[in-house]
């Protein structure tokens, strides 16, 4: 019975790893839906600033409402509940992709290069 229990938790353990993403594809497809049609891919527009830029970004909310201002569609999305709701988690995303944090991606399922 033990050998059974041991077995079944090193099943669940497996398929917890290989189930896991290098990279939060949630916030990877809010990114794409919000930002996408004008920053491109979400990890090209990460690699465009540094960790400290994002972070400065991020800092107010109404930086980013300075920076889109001139583009309604733009600040319809940095101004919507969904981004406000994901907003720590974007920045995350961002810090975490960013110029010099030295990731790099392959293809996946969600993303495939830097194309933008």
């Amino acid at each position: 019975m033990q050998h059974l229990f041991k077995l079944l938790i090193s099943a669940l353990l497996i398929q917890t790893l290989y189930g896991a993403e290098k990279y939060d594809s949630k916030t990877f497809r809010v990114i794409t839906k919000l930002c996408g049609m004008c920053h491109g891919t979400p990890f090209y527009f990460a690699k465009q600033k540094d960790e400290e830029s994002w972070m400065e970004y991020f800092e107010e909310d109404q930086t980013l409402v300075k920076v889109h201002q001139k583009d309604p569609e733009a600040l319809k999305s940095v101004q919507s509940k969904r981004f406000r709701y994901y907003r720590e988690d974007i920045l995350k995303f961002f810090i975490d992709n960013s110029k010099y944090s030295g990731v790099v991606h392959g293809c996946d399922a969600n993303f495939c290069g830097t194309h933008h």
